[in-house]
């Protein structure tokens, strides 16, 4: 599968900017990476702005106006996506951190309900977002200093974080086997372990440094099956991946500007080859390593159009291998589906290939250390906001 890919300079088909907004979930595209005539490994399912891609419009009636229920109740774009997450239903979760609230999208049935918003709590800045296999919800507050759990009915089962005990949580991974939830806090530069059963805290491991097993202002966390901790050591421009005892065991990236570098790595995921997937919210992509650490591909660039991005943040992989990404300033999350090989080419559109960017034929081993200081500088200079980690 995937982890047979060769490695090759991967551009994104460019295709026109939209027109606008429309009504109901984006057309699917026939897009596809890398292009043809390699064989496509993961293709573009579609994007997400809002509520109203899910569930039609409604407006308010009398009742619901003497309620103090407003039409903007019925239709909420998002304004700023973070985190995301898929249920055992197929329902998407979405952090918005701007809003404060949880968008789950129940795509199935048409419905569009939220976390955070209610009586049981008010999250002030949502960040990361994990579910486990009982559907529980697990939500990191970051200015709220706590880690809520909900159950799959959105009632909350469980607050995690006493006082003075977590700063500046970023994000959440659950272990199953262990029954332990990882949780990052930025500002303290350490992942705090819970037990997810009790709510016991079991310690923290790493410390503020650049050395083995320390931290700057790490951001994201995921756990593989094999129970190994990998965290997202952001200003420190790498990954660190630690054993369920939380001894370092490996190191991914460094900081630089070439293919299998980092610039600001943060959400991070595994496909079920238990392949490993960074977002860079500087460089506007994901890069895709095997377990030996090898750069498998990576896809996006700065852009609004299907398959590029503007600062994303979040990534999640469902069981059944599609890819959510959290696209920030483009306020929409992106799905990909990674084929496997049994998948035949999906066709292609003819104009997306005429106007797509061109790939360096020099070959993988070149395409490894071509530099792309050019490439950065167009997306530096697009940006309209400098966020820190």
């Amino acid at each position: 599968m995937i982890a047979g890919l060769s490695l090759l300079l991967l551009a994104c088909p460019a295709v026109a900017k939209d027109a606008g907004r429309k009504k109901g979930p984006a057309k699917p595209l026939n897009l596809v990476w890398p292009l043809p005539p390699e064989k496509p490994r993961i293709k573009y399912v579609g994007s997400i702005y809002g509520a109203g891609d899910i569930e039609p419009i409604k407006k308010a009636n009398f009742l619901d106006r003497l309620a103090g229920i407003q039409k903007k109740d019925f239709k909420l774009d998002f304004e700023k996506p973070h985190g995301v997450a898929t249920d055992s239903r197929n329902r998407i979760y979405v952090t918005d951190s701007s809003q404060g609230m949880v968008f789950v999208l129940d795509r199935e049935n048409k419905r569009v309900t939220f976390l955070g918003s209610g009586s049981q709590v008010s999250l002030k800045v949502p960040l990361g977002i994990a579910i486990d296999s009982k559907d529980r919800i697990w939500v990191a507050d970051a200015a709220g200093q706590h880690v809520y759990g909900f159950d799959s009915d959105g009632n909350v089962v469980m607050a995690l974080g006493k006082q003075d005990e977590m700063v500046n949580p970023t994000a959440v991974a659950v272990d199953e086997a262990r029954h332990r939830l990882y949780v990052v806090d930025s500002k303290q530069h350490c992942v705090l372990v819970y037990d997810s059963e009790s709510g016991q805290s079991l310690g923290k491991f790493g410390e503020r440094g650049r050395g083995n097993g320390q931290f700057n202002f790490p951001t994201h966390v995921v756990v593989d099956q094999q129970g190994r901790i990998y965290v997202a050591d952001t200003m420190n421009f790498r990954i660190q991946v630690f054993d369920p005892e939380y001894k370092l065991v490996d190191t991914i990236g460094s900081q630089g500007n070439r293919f299998g570098q980092f610039l600001k790595p943060k959400g991070l995921a595994l496909d079920s080859y238990q392949n490993l997937y960074v977002v860079d919210s500087d460089f506007d992509n994901f890069q895709v390593f095997d377990q030996q650490k090898r750069l498998l591909m990576f896809l996006g660039r700065g852009g609004q159009t299907p398959g590029t991005f503007w600062l994303p943040a979040g990534i999640h992989i469902d069981r059944n291998n599609y890819i959510y990404v959290t696209d920030q300033n483009n306020r929409r999350i992106q799905i990909f589906q990674l084929l496997d090989g049994a998948t035949e080419e999906p066709p292609i559109d003819k104009k997306a290939l005429s106007s797509a960017l061109p790939i360096d034929n020099k070959g993988g081993a070149t395409a490894i250390t071509t530099n792309r200081d050019s490439h950065q500088q167009v997306i530096v200079n697009s940006k309209e906001e400098k966020t820190t980690p």
